[in-house]
């Protein structure tokens, strides 16, 4: 009769020696061992230090993370300027196949120039307005104040 020698099953010494008298047992070299091991398992000390490095690896991109998003976050003037230059290229646009007339933020929407979700608001929930001077249009918005022909109004030209 053939038993399989403890070590064979995970969880169980392989220098467990116990069996019926007159059987013989069946091992594999890999489970032999002069020695108990020193933890639970060899694989124990390997997963520890992979976790270890696993947690210092996550740590690092979050902290990455968070000083990108510092060093990249642009100023509300920025984000302003970005939209505002959106919205006075769709003017442009406009104006390149109507050369009379001066659009409305709402005329870009409609004609196809913007997006429904394109931002037409400055960073202050003001909408932007287009003004068309000299055959050139300039996008404005109230600024900080909320408050039009202040100081702080905001202006994008070409």
């Amino acid at each position: 009769m053939w038993i399989f020698r403890p070590g064979n099953f995970p969880g169980i010494a392989p220098w467990s020696t116990a069996r019926p008298a007159g059987t013989r047992v069946a091992t594999h070299p890999a489970c032999m061992s002069s020695r108990p091991p020193r933890s639970f398992s060899g694989a124990g000390k390997v997963s520890t230090r992979l976790l270890l490095g696993i947690g210092l690896l996550v740590a690092g991109v979050a902290v990455t993370a968070q000083v990108v998003a510092r060093v990249s976050a642009a100023s509300p003037r920025e984000e302003t300027t970005l939209a505002a230059r959106h919205v006075l290229a769709a003017a442009t646009a406009w104006q390149a196949e109507n050369p009379s007339g001066c659009p409305t933020v709402s005329a870009l929407i409609d004609n196809g120039k913007l997006r429904e979700s394109d931002r037409v608001e400055d960073s202050w929930g003001n909408r932007f307005r287009v003004v068309c001077e000299d055959g050139h249009a300039t996008v404005r918005s109230a600024g900080p104040d909320q408050e039009l022909g202040t100081a702080d109004d905001f202006r994008q030209k070409l």
